[in-house]
Order: C-alpha cells, then structure tokens, then sequence
C-alpha cells in the first residue's frame, strides 16, 4: 500500500513494464476520471495564474469534459501561497485524495493497478523534488504561464 510522501518502492516505468503489457490502458474507467479531475484542476490552475499576471486565461486551458465547481477555491489558494514547496505539496495531497476517492471498492482489479501507478507517479515526483533541484523543478512549474 502506498502512502503519500513515502520513497517509491518501484519506479513506475518499471511497474508498467511489469504489468503493462496485460492491461489496455484505454479501457480503464478509473483512469477518466482521473483525466477528467486532473485536466480540471490544471485549467483552474492555469485560468488562476492567468489571470494574476494579466494574461488571457482562455490561450491556455485544455478541452475538458467537465468542471469540478470544488477546485476553484483549492486552485487559487495554491497560486497565491507564498511557498511554491508548499502549494504543490497541497495540490499533490488533493491529486492523491482523489485517486484514493476514484479507487474505492477496487481491490487488485485494473482499476487498483492504475491507481497505484497514478499514485506511483506522484512519489517519484516528490523523490525527485526532494533530491536537491526540488526548488529549480517548482520553479519551471510555476513559471510555465
């Protein structure tokens, strides 16, 4: 079982190596609605810091199948945070909240093993981000609108 902040057991090109091959990807519902909530809160993202640096929000939002009325708030809050360690750590705890949300009920089904990959790819992340360049990578993330 994974929990958020823990050093990743197996990379996650090495869990899609693994399994990958016996799953299609494609035909995961968990895996949409994940696109639908992260493709969501990247938009509120990018309209939020748009907007706060005077720029047209609409040049950069993705086409999306639906709005989380939820994510505003939780966008905004993460945008004017004086630390941009701290604001990703919370929108990475909302990522995980929700893939742990959208994997209830699962257990060791396709559905679970996308999950965990999903989760898998937040771990190496932060493993990254805690190696020492963690600052310079938050910064070209915040900087790219």
């Amino acid at each position: 079982m994974l929990q958020f902040g823990m050093k990743p057991p197996v990379s996650y090109a090495d869990f899609i190596e693994e399994c990958g091959h016996e799953i299609n990807w494609d035909e995961i519902p968990l895996l949409k609605k994940w696109n639908i909530f992260d493709t969501g809160l990247k938009n509120e993202l990018a309209r939020t810091r748009a907007v706060k640096r005077g720029k047209d929000p609409d040049k950069y939002l993705r086409d999306s199948d639906g709005v989380d009325p939820f994510i505003a708030p939780l966008a905004h809050w993460a945008v004017n945070h004086d630390s941009p360690m701290d604001a990703e750590k919370y929108l990475d705890k909302i990522r995980w909240e929700k893939i742990e949300e959208i994997k209830s009920g699962h257990y060791f089904d396709t559905e679970y093993l996308a999950a965990y990959g999903l989760q898998l790819q937040i771990l190496e992340r932060w493993d990254r981000i805690n190696s020492g360049d963690g600052m310079k990578i938050l910064q070209r993330l915040t900087e790219k609108i």
